[in-house]
């Protein structure tokens, strides 16, 4: 943002044409040049948003110009060149690439809490089969009873094995808050600390990577049922 506003404050005492060759001064740019960012102009650059931080989508090399915008807006033409359309299918790439993270971060934990019972199931396996090859050998030295005890710990054991594999995967959702420990955040796919403090949870949501992706969810919602005028403050 510090380049930003220095590059603002350079446009502001020595103009928008500072950097142009001398004979192309004065020549007064339009907001359907190409230099033009036309995401800015349908609202805001995306690249804005997320500066510093993991989703990071780099510098624009296009000019963000507010009397450009203002005048895009006032024109005849606005919501006719297209702009639009190239704007929403942008967001929804940057949508599709968070909301692809979010369905990551469900999978890691999933099997970060699956992960215990699996092993508890298959040790109880190999108990069981070992159990039954001592079965076998009882059987073969003429030692009923002893083998009847041992069967009667396989049943057990094998009730025990069917609760584990017969758990159904949307337990997850049954779980108490204290003993998911982790879930994500359906808006920017960051993992959460679940009763986490609240100070901790407000620097979250106030966030730059998460304000921002709320700023695109909203943003499309709002393109979906035609609102181009509320896109466009």
């Amino acid at each position: 943002m510090a380049v930003l506003s220095a590059a603002a404050l350079l446009d502001e005492l020595m103009g928008s044409d500072r950097d142009l060759a001398p004979d192309q001064k004065g020549k007064r740019a339009h907001w359907s040049d190409s230099e033009v960012c036309k995401h800015f102009l349908c609202g805001f650059c995306p690249s804005e948003l997320f500066v510093n931080t993991r989703s990071d989508l780099g510098p624009c090399e296009k000019l963000h110009d507010e009397k450009m915008k203002t005048a895009y807006e006032q024109s005849s033409r606005c919501g006719r060149m297209g702009y639009e359309e190239e704007f929403l299918r942008y967001l929804q790439n940057i949508m599709s690439d968070v909301e692809r993270r979010i369905r990551r971060g469900h999978q890691r934990l999933d099997g970060a809490q699956n992960k215990p019972d699996n092993e508890k199931e298959k040790m109880l396996t190999e108990k069981i089969n070992s159990l039954i090859d001592q079965v076998e050998q009882l059987g073969c030295e003429g030692k009923v009873e002893e083998a009847q005890g041992v069967m009667k710990l396989i049943e057990q054991l094998k009730e025990e094995r069917e609760q584990l594999s017969g758990t159904p995967r949307d337990m997850t959702s049954m779980m108490t808050s204290q003993e998911k420990q982790m879930e994500v955040c359906e808006v920017c796919g960051a993992f959460l600390i679940v009763g986490d403090a609240q100070t901790r949870v407000d620097d979250h949501l106030m966030g730059k990577q998460h304000m921002g992706y709320a700023k695109i969810k909203n943003t499309l919602e709002e393109m979906k049922v035609g609102t181009v005028q509320t896109m466009v403050r």
